[in-house]
């Protein structure tokens, strides 16, 4: 995904979910095309998956923090090597919480997602149907290829702290197609921001249609990085390691 410029469980779910690295899974050469097979689903993509599907007004009962969305949202999905790779049809939450007089906590939800490739402009489409792990070696997933009409789920956050001077609720609004998270932020934060990601998880599933990957888990490497793929065939790119 494209990073375009808590009434608890438990007490360890939140705790985990707030910062936490878990250890990294590496992916095998395939997975058979079982929804889940592909990844070792350790107790971080356990935790992150939790955090992003959850209800908000539920797990977040923090007075100070103010919810907004769902925002629908279509907008272009980047993978490692750059370009699209999908379109996203997606319904976007907010969660925003002030930390300081200029300083807010912002957690971007995307839920209820569904992917399509290619990609389409003005970011897509990727001339070489890279697939969205192509590019990056991190998990020893090879690179592949993605045929065109491959359909999926996904869901993931952003985690991010924004800096600014105005913060307006009142205004909020991301019009459609809501295609940019800055959209969002333009309509808070009216006098402009600064902004920083601290982390990022999205979880994508495809099955069956001839793919030989069929999970794809982007996050940061504060989040164990990526892992696996959804590719149709072996590709050409010339991956490097994202995570250490």
């Amino acid at each position: 995904m494209r990073l375009r410029i808590l009434v608890a469980i438990s007490a360890l779910v939140v705790a985990l979910a707030a910062g936490a690295p878990g250890p990294a899974s590496a992916a095998p050469a395939g997975d058979g095309g079982a929804l889940l097979g592909i990844l070792n689903l350790d107790t971080q993509t356990q935790i992150d998956d939790l955090f992003a599907t959850e209800d908000p007004t539920i797990l977040s009962s923090d007075p100070g923090t103010m919810h907004f969305g769902p925002y629908p949202s279509t907008t272009g999905d980047s993978g490692t090597c750059g370009p699209d790779w999908a379109t996203d049809t997606v319904n976007r939450f907010f969660m925003i919480r002030q930390v300081a007089p200029t300083t807010f906590s912002v957690v971007q939800k995307f839920k209820s997602g569904t992917f399509v490739t290619p990609g389409s402009p003005p970011f897509g489409p990727d001339p070489l149907r890279n697939s969205p792990g192509a590019c990056d070696s991190s998990d020893g997933t090879p690179p592949g290829m993605v045929a065109n009409g491959v359909t999926g789920t996904f869901h993931g956050y952003v985690d991010m702290t924004i800096t600014a001077p105005v913060y307006s609720p009142s205004t909020a609004s991301c019009a459609p197609p809501c295609f940019f998270t800055a959209d969002f932020l333009m309509s808070v934060f009216p006098a402009g921001f600064v902004r920083m990601d601290n982390a990022f998880f999205f979880h994508y599933v495809a099955v069956h249609q001839g793919l030989v990957f069929h999970e794809w888990r982007n996050a940061s490497c504060t989040r164990g990085g990526n892992h696996g793929d959804i590719a149709s065939a072996p590709g050409a790119a010339v991956p490097v390691a994202v995570c250490p």
